[in-house]
């Protein structure tokens, strides 16, 4: 009976550490989607620039 509560309370506490570390693992996703998400924010803003750039240089070209 002794050991089975002692196996019961190790299990909880695996349980608890588990729980955590997942807990710290999506932590660190949401974070890197979330840069990811900046990364490709601020490669449209760049890509949109340099189309308008190469727009305005064609229109000159053209005039």
């Amino acid at each position: 009976m002794l050991q089975n509560k002692m196996l019961l309370t190790q299990n909880r506490r695996l349980r608890l550490e588990n729980n955590e570390l997942n807990i710290k693992e999506m932590q660190r996703m949401r974070l890197k989607v979330t840069r990811l998400e900046e990364n490709i924010t601020l490669y449209k803003a760049k890509m949109s620039k340099n189309n308008k750039v190469i727009v305005a240089c064609k229109m000159l070209i053209v005039s």
